[in-house]
């Protein structure tokens, strides 16, 4: 069995290893940085071709799991039940759950995406819900840094801000790279949810199904 993955920073091929180690899984990475930085500049319009090149180099996977959220369209775009996004489940569990989430992102290339597939993904389950977005802009710095404990500090710092001045149901840690904030989240009363592990855990579903 195995899974191939498509990043957009190098960071994330450690990351995925370690959730999927002693699960029985294979895996297979293709990093390609400059997909998100020709999205960030151009839109995502512009690294379609890229993005299904990206796709093909990972072919001999059961499944592929798209781990950068920007490029989430591009993934849906492309209708293949066995190439995933990887924010389609953490979204899943909050709508599940109802009432005003919070939507955080560190990247307002990613604002649309996350909007999008939030709403899709309300009106598929025909649950209502009222969605608010945040952008930790600031923090962004310190992950292309690689200082990923002030990364994480603010992210938390923001998110408990946001949820200090309106009382959320769920939070949403809407980018891969954004998860490891929620530890500092424990204590917040609030349902956070990540997206790597419940991304991972739909993606060994289908590729057993296929193996």
């Amino acid at each position: 069995m195995k899974i191939g993955f498509l990043h957009t920073a190098q960071v994330h091929v450690a990351t995925f290893d370690m959730l999927v180690a002693g699960r029985g899984v294979q895996t297979v990475h293709h990093v390609a940085p400059e997909l998100l930085v020709r999205a960030q500049t151009h839109g995502v319009d512009h690294v379609r071709c890229g993005v299904k090149n990206a796709v093909s180099q990972l072919d001999q996977a059961d499944v592929i799991l798209c781990t950068c959220s920007t490029l989430g369209p591009v993934i849906d775009a492309l209708d293949n039940p066995h190439v995933l996004r990887i924010d389609t489940p953490a979204f899943d569990c909050a709508v599940a759950a109802g009432g005003d989430i919070l939507v955080v992102i560190c990247l307002e290339s990613t604002r649309d995406a996350s909007q999008t597939l939030l709403a899709t993904r309300a009106h598929t389950a025909q649950v209502d819900i009222t969605q608010h977005t945040i952008v930790c802009a600031a923090a962004w710095s310190h992950f292309t840094a690689g200082d990923m404990d002030l990364f994480d500090l603010a992210i938390a710092t923001d998110v408990r801000r946001a949820c200090a001045a309106h009382p959320y149901n769920t939070v949403v840690l809407a980018q891969a790279s954004m998860a490891n904030a929620a530890h500092l989240l424990a204590d917040l009363g609030v349902a956070v949810f990540t997206t790597p592990q419940t991304a991972v855990d739909h993606a060994l579903k289908i590729a057993q199904a296929r193996a």
